[in-house]
This record gives structure tokens, sequence and C-alpha cells, in this order.
């Protein structure tokens, strides 16, 4: 009856959730950043760019072939971060077009992947856009659902697929129509946090997931564009609850395990902190780990 159907069979089932990097960027689905301007998007791209072209966990296929499409940046930024050399010479395997260099609108770059999107085609393939934005009017519905059917018919076809967006004013929510929510596999808020020179950090949000994703912190050494994993207190912490930390494990570390009240003292506080004593509860064990003995709390470094 349906022979114009070509319906799934249990032979279609036997991918499962692959990361490219774990717990945050799963394979073959499309995954929307954003964050107000100034929070250096473009330069986790670069990161995850330069990572993905010299890891892809699990692959027998070894590092992703990445296309970048960059229809965001000037060439006069992209010569002062060093890009020609970082990124573009430094990772042979990796394609980066920018709309100094279209024939056309960006738009048309999503048509020409879309007409050749069948079966496996993109395997392999990471696909970066910088900035959604530019690819037309995301606050229009018709326009927004259209882009998004296009990215769902690259990712069907194999893409592993990351999207830059921009943020309302406040930095909340990301610009646009709803349909660009319903279209995306996961979605994260970018977060630029204190950063020592040399280096940016950031804090990335889960937003909507469709795959098993969590909070996660990255830092980027701009020299080289090297991508790594901090621990969230690093991006999330005041000064104030760093410096609690830091005095809390001298103490166990000089003096070993004390009680609380003993701790407390040792670190300068009263015994009857409420500040100190919730963030002893509230960093145990993540720092340090607890026991009750005899009705009293003992604290020793994890």
């Amino acid at each position: 009856m349906f022979d114009f159907i070509n319906p799934l069979t249990t032979d279609d089932f036997n991918d499962s959730v692959e990361f490219l990097y774990p717990n945050f960027l799963p394979k073959k689905q499309i995954t929307m950043i954003y964050a107000d301007g100034g929070m250096g998007k473009s330069w986790l791209l670069f990161g995850l760019a330069k990572y993905a072209t010299e890891h892809n966990s699990g692959s027998e296929q070894g590092a992703m072939n990445v296309l970048y499409i960059d229809v965001d940046n000037p060439i006069s930024v992209l010569k002062e971060r060093g890009i020609e050399h970082k990124l573009i010479e430094a990772c042979p395997n990796l394609t980066y077009s920018h709309r100094s260099k279209f024939n056309g609108e960006p738009l048309e770059l999503l048509d020409e992947l879309e007409n050749r999107a069948y079966g496996n085609a993109f395997k392999n393939m990471l696909l970066m856009l910088d900035s959604l934005r530019d690819f037309g009017d995301i606050n229009n519905d018709l326009t927004a659902m259209r882009i998004g059917n296009k990215l769902k018919k690259i990712r069907d076809a194999g893409a592993t697929i990351i999207v830059l967006h921009h943020s309302t004013k406040n930095g909340s929510n990301y610009q646009g129509s709803n349909n660009l929510r319903n279209s995306v596999d996961n979605m994260y808020r970018l977060i630029k946090a204190d950063s020592p020179e040399g280096e940016i950090r950031w804090l990335l949000e889960v937003k909507k997931e469709r795959a098993a994703i969590a909070n996660i912190a990255l830092r980027i050494e701009v020299a080289d564009l090297f991508l790594t994993e901090l621990d969230l207190d690093e991006v999330t912490l005041n000064d104030e609850e760093r410096a609690f930390i830091d005095k809390v494990k001298t103490v166990l570390k000089e003096q070993g395990s004390l009680n609380k009240t003993k701790l407390l003292d040792a670190c300068g506080h009263k015994k009857d902190d409420k500040t100190a004593r919730d963030r002893l509860d509230r960093f145990d064990r993540i720092h340090w780990q607890s026991e009750k003995i005899k009705g009293a709390y003992t604290y020793s470094l994890v």
C-alpha cells in the first residue's frame, strides 16, 4: 500500500549516541551555542574546530573533516587573531569558508549542502556556522523553519553541526523565532568568565538537550587554540568562595582531620558563622569529605 515510502527498519537503529567532546558535543546532532557580543563565541568555535581535526574519540575514520562557514568575522580580525596560521594552515582537514569569497548569499551554501545530503554523505563531517543570523531573518518563523529544516537534512546525512548565535540584550535567551529552538537538538548559553592573560574561559549552561549533555567549563589558550575542560568551580565561584576553599584545604593539609568547630576556628571563622558552615556543606565531597563520629562531623581532604 505504501510502496512510495522507504520506511525505517531494525537495521537503521544500529547507531548509538557518540560524542565528539565527552558530555558536551554529541555527534550527528545540531548544537546551538548562543551568547551576547564580546563573549568570545568565535574563539570557542576556533578551538572546537581544531580539536575536531585532531580528536575523534571512538571513531574508525580518524579526525573529522571540518567545514567552517564564517559570515561574521572580518578578515582583518581573523588576521589579528592569527587564524591563518593557528587554524587554516595547522589543520589540513579543515575548510574555512569566508563570506568575502562567496559567489552568492550564505543561505545558498546551505542549499548546496542540502542538495548533497543523502545517505551518509556527511559522515565524519563537522559543520560550523558563525553565525546563524547571517543566514536569514531569524525572527521570521517561516525563514527560521526553512533554515532549521536544511540543517536537519544535513544532520540526517551524518553531519555533526555546531551553530553560533546571538542572545537577546540581557543575554538570557537567544534571538529570534521559537522555531530555532524547535529545530536544534541541543542548546547552550555561553557565559564568559574572568580569565588570566592569554586565555579565555567560559561556562556553558545547558538550555535544551536531546542527549546526555551537562554544563561544562572550557578554556582556550589563544596562542595555539588549545582547548581544555575546567572544573566548574573555576568559572562559577567568586573570589571569597575560592579563598575559603583554599584556606580549608591548606588547614586540613597542615593539621590533618579536624572537627567542624576546630576547622572553622583554624580558618578564622566562628563556629556559628552560617556562611562558613554553609560553604563547608556545599563543597563537601568535592574539595573535602566529612564523617560523623560520635555526633560530631570530622573533615579531611578528599
